[in-house]
């Protein structure tokens, strides 16, 4: 699972001069928190307020506010919002704009600006801006493999003692189906429903949750059946690892470690894992 940090940085206030002599616009935006750390699993939206304040000597003629968020330079979108006519003419203004990021806004990379302008009775302008950059953080894997999870079809099969936990698993998203087609020393799985897997040759460089979301990106996906080595009368077995991106949208690094065929004990698939831990839902 991804983790997006949001940080948000409020640009000093602005003040635009006309010519000498004149009054000038002001404007200052506040908001309770500078920074924070935003969990997309935890919620699918970001709710905020700004609060603005408009001084103009002049008294204020017209006030405009909008949020756009860019891919870069692209802009992506853009909200205008509105506000009743009660500030014209006074010399301080303060207002609020409540508002709510939507998921597809929280996007490793886009910025997020919100703009407030105004002008006063003798046309002098001010402007300020609230600019939200989001991040993508990177979170490390576990340093030590989880413990063994023992698939298997049979209810009499063991490994080393131990009993399957059952044929499937949605953690490492893999799903026992057992010798098949004929061919010995094979067993064979398929990714749970809603999961799908890379298989890897390295696995040196994979050590943040982003390391694997990219070399799952960059690799062949595989959905359907597929064929795992597997010991028969200690015939050699061939380990294997893969990245799995499970059903809910956590990458994990998968070690297949053991696969035996036994008339005796059962036809088992051994695994371990290491995934990201999720990081905690900043306070605020």
């Amino acid at each position: 699972m991804k983790n997006f940090k949001i940080v948000m940085i409020l640009v000093a206030a602005v003040a635009f001069f006309c010519s000498c002599g004149e009054k000038t616009v002001t404007i200052t935006m506040t908001e309770a928190n500078e920074t924070l750390t935003y969990d997309l699993a935890s919620a699918a939206t970001l709710p905020l307020s700004l609060t603005c304040t408009v001084k103009a000597d002049a008294g204020i003629k017209t006030i405009a506010a909008t949020r756009t968020t860019y891919n870069g330079e692209e802009a992506v979108k853009t909200v205008e919002f509105l506000f009743d006519e009660g500030f014209e003419g006074q010399a301080e203004y303060t207002f609020e704009i409540p508002d709510t990021l939507m998921k597809a806004e929280l996007v490793a990379g886009y910025t997020v600006v919100y703009n407030v302008s105004a002008t006063d009775k003798k046309d002098n302008a001010g402007a300020n801006e609230y600019t939200i950059t989001i991040t993508e953080s990177a979170n490390p894997i576990a340093a030590n493999w989880s413990a063994e999870i023992i698939l298997s079809n049979q209810s009499w099969a063991t490994y080393n003692g131990t009993a399957p936990s059952g044929q499937e698993n949605e953690t490492i998203g893999v799903k026992y189906l057992e010798k098949n087609d004929h061919k010995a020393y094979n067993l064979y799985a398929q990714p749970t429903e809603g999961a799908s897997w890379v298989f890897v040759e390295n696995i040196e460089g994979l050590t943040t949750d982003v390391a694997l979301a990219e070399a799952f990106n960059n690799g062949e996906v595989v959905t359907g059946r597929t064929m795992f080595p597997a010991n028969d009368n200690a015939k050699a077995f061939q380990e294997k690892y893969f990245i799995c991106k499970n059903k809910n949208n956590e990458y994990v690094l998968v070690d297949y470690v053991a696969g035996n065929m036994s008339a005796t004990t059962g036809n088992v698939m051994v695994f371990k894992y290491k995934k990201a831990e999720t990081a905690p839902v900043a306070a605020k």
